[in-house]
């Protein structure tokens, strides 16, 4: 994928950890959606992380959920500092800490009432539907961490092109969002015409919107770096592409 050029004039607004600042005050009002925000994007990579690491399903359940039961709290983003650079690097070493003193957490919780913020149900079965492989437990996670970044995009994309009544565009344009995927005539020919637009029409139509996506994911990305900059976007997003790999 061709990454972003280094002027978006205004197609995000740079911040710095933002999702983790945010969260940490609990005078801000967007904390709460921030925290969900970080549960739907984090916790599966971690309880891969956690599998991997060799603790069974039901242990790998409780580590994730206990730490994002500490999420919620603030306990956890109270030591978070954006001057260590990438938000995923944070959350990864906050939960192997937690892990370090697994069972002493999950006592605490257990005799304080366990929390259950997020829903796990179908863990295992995702898990277990990966590919078996040689990777590290770090690897895993930056694997998982990489699908998840991109799925949240592809949401972000397909809830503002709904949201401009471009909902049946957006489903028919979809298998033609990478830049390595066939640019055929035929293939614009077909979809143009379940759009009864022309095939030119059609070729501007997904050019557009995989612009429109790029730029969602280097906002994505960039609200995870302590140094937003494109530079430094440019370079997390090709260590997406290389977990991807």
């Amino acid at each position: 994928m061709e990454l972003p050029a280094a002027d978006h004039s205004g197609a995000f607004k740079p911040t710095r950890w933002s999702l983790v600042l945010r969260a940490s005050d609990r005078r801000e009002p967007t904390a709460a959606a921030a925290l969900n925000e970080l549960c739907a994007t984090y916790w599966y990579p971690l309880y891969c992380f956690a599998r991997r690491r060799g603790l069974n399903p039901p242990d790998a359940e409780d580590a994730t959920q206990g730490f994002f039961a500490r999420i919620l709290q603030r306990e956890t983003l109270a030591d978070a500092d954006p001057e260590r650079g990438r938000l995923r690097t944070f959350l990864l070493t906050a939960f192997q800490r937690y892990l370090v003193n697994f069972d002493e957490h999950r006592f605490a919780q257990k005799r304080g009432g366990a929390a259950h913020p997020i829903s796990l149900d179908d863990a295992e079965q995702r898990f277990g539907a990966e590919p078996a492989d040689g990777n590290s437990p770090e690897k895993i996670f930056e694997h998982q961490w990489a699908l998840a970044v991109l799925d949240r995009t592809l949401a972000a994309l397909a809830a503002e092109c709904e949201s401009r009544g471009q909902g049946t565009a957006f489903e028919i344009f979809r298998p033609l969002l990478s830049d390595a995927l066939d640019e055929s005539s035929d293939s614009y020919a077909t979809i143009s015409a379940r759009l009864a637009m022309t095939p030119g029409a059609a070729r501007v139509a997904v050019h557009r919107m995989r612009k429109r996506y790029r730029d969602i994911l280097f906002s994505q990305i960039a609200e995870t770096l302590d140094d937003p900059s494109p530079v430094a976007v440019r370079q997390e997003i090709q260590a997406l592409f290389a977990a991807l790999g």
